[in-house]
């Protein structure tokens, strides 16, 4: 793979070509006007010969090729030498100056001929000018030299001005350009919600901004898998744990039944719907398990998908609820008292579980001797629970996480959450709200 030229050294090189065919460009084109200058000269020269040579020179007199002032002049160009028409061409265009050089334009010509032809009155003249390389006056060279010392001097300080303007221009871009790059290597979660610096130049400002929605959207999307997955494994504890219990309940009674040979169709029926509880159980902690999950995709959209509704009975999924989460009060000396009522509201099912069952889980779990008082009125769950001598730092891990996921699915339906701890008790209340929801798509579509 061929290695890539930088950016830095391709606007070098760039400007750098640019600059020196530009300095070729004008030195040429200086060396053009300078010959044009000459031959001007040349030219204004050669007509004011000719006014000389007409009034110094009788009229009868200047039918003939005359040498005048180091000119010559005629009527004819047939008159004309044969050593100047092998060189030139009659010029036909009275007042344009014809020129003749051999040899390159940076070397010293041979030959050179000058030759015009100029109307004054009804007559025509052809004035021919062949300066002499023998007599040619050294000032002439000396000007020349000079003169191309002075092109290249001006030329070389044309290219150290513009290599000193390059420098200078890279210096001014290259200074923010390294600066955004530095910044957006060092960026992190931290650094992603603060202020974008100033890099002096708008386009900079505009891809650094760029550059920080582009990748806060990455970290979003991040925070939301990890919060799904934190949530997840805090929610699943309860349907998992359900599962197992009833599974190992299942695998007793299958024991019971092989080793018993009693017949008697009541024992049987006994059994029987011993088992259908169980699987019932075990079925409803499946559905619940999915319900989670759905849920707690949906509460990772940005998009408002609304979840469907229900007819909920609060009494039933209350006292539910406790008793799928009564594992957590084995050997603990806790009283659970329940003072509910019945009562039935238009709720988002899954959530409402969810929030419920948080409250309710964690209340079991970090009682350790007291009671735990559920209280449900007709829009209102509250629990109550002792808390006695228990380390801020494990209340914090444990009341934490599920109540983070409460307190952010009530806020995105609008249901009224509070908690709060006082006199080594610690009080959670939520008061649910009916809400006319629309459903515009199954959850089963959010995953």
């Amino acid at each position: 793979m061929k290695n890539p030229i930088s950016l830095k050294w391709f606007v070098v090189l760039s400007f750098l070509i640019m600059a020196v065919v530009l300095i070729i460009g004008y030195s040429v084109l200086s060396v053009k006007f300078f010959f044009k200058g000459m031959d001007n000269i040349v030219a204004g020269h050669m007509v004011h010969v000719l006014e000389s040579y007409i009034k110094a020179t009788p009229e009868y007199e200047r039918g003939s090729l005359t040498r005048f002032s180091g000119f010559m002049i005629a009527k004819q160009w047939q008159q004309m030498p044969e050593n100047i028409k092998e060189f030139i061409d009659c010029p036909h265009t009275p007042g344009k100056l014809s020129v003749y050089k051999d040899g390159n334009w940076l070397g010293k010509p041979r030959h050179v001929v000058f030759a015009m032809s100029l109307q004054l009155g009804n007559e025509t003249y052809y004035v021919v000018h062949r300066p002499p390389a023998h007599k040619t006056s050294p000032l002439i060279g000396n000007k020349g030299k000079e003169n191309l010392r002075m092109l290249l001097g001006i030329s070389l300080l044309t290219a150290s001005g513009i290599a000193v303007l390059v420098w200078i221009l890279l210096k001014l871009v290259e200074r923010p350009v390294k600066s955004l790059g530095q910044w957006a290597h060092g960026l992190d979660a931290d650094r992603l919600k603060a202020h974008v610096p100033d890099f002096i130049y708008p386009e900079l400002n505009e891809l650094a901004r760029l550059i920080q929605e582009s990748l806060s959207s990455v970290q979003e999307s991040l925070d939301r898998e990890h919060k799904f997955l934190r949530h997840a494994s805090h929610e699943l504890r309860t349907p998992i744990s359900v599962i197992r219990n009833n599974v190992e309940l299942l695998k007793r009674l299958n024991e019971v039944a092989l080793d018993t040979t009693d017949t008697d169709p009541k024992q049987i029926a006994h059994q029987t719907r011993q088992k259908n509880k169980i699987i019932d159980r075990i079925d409803r902690a499946g559905l619940t398990m999915k319900h989670l999950t759905q849920t707690l995709l949906w509460l990772g959209q940005n998009e408002q998908v609304q979840l469907p509704v229900a007819d909920i009975n609060l009494e039933h999924l209350v006292l539910e609820l406790a008793e799928e989460a009564g594992y957590l009060l084995r050997d603990k000396d806790v009283e659970v008292l329940l003072d509910t009522v019945p009562a039935v509201m238009t709720l988002a099912q899954v959530p409402a579980r969810i929030v419920t069952g948080n409250l309710i889980r964690n209340a079991f779990q970090h009682t350790w001797c007291g009671q735990v008082r559920i209280i449900q009125t007709e829009t209102c769950v509250q629990i109550i629970n002792d808390i006695p001598g228990e380390d801020d730092t494990v209340r914090d891990l444990g009341f934490g996480l599920g109540l983070q996921l409460t307190r952010q699915l009530c806020d995105r339906l609008g249901w009224s959450y509070t908690s709060r701890e006082e006199d080594d008790l610690h009080r959670a209340c939520i008061v649910f709200c009916e809400t006319e929801y629309l459903v515009k798509r199954s959850v089963d579509d959010v995953t």
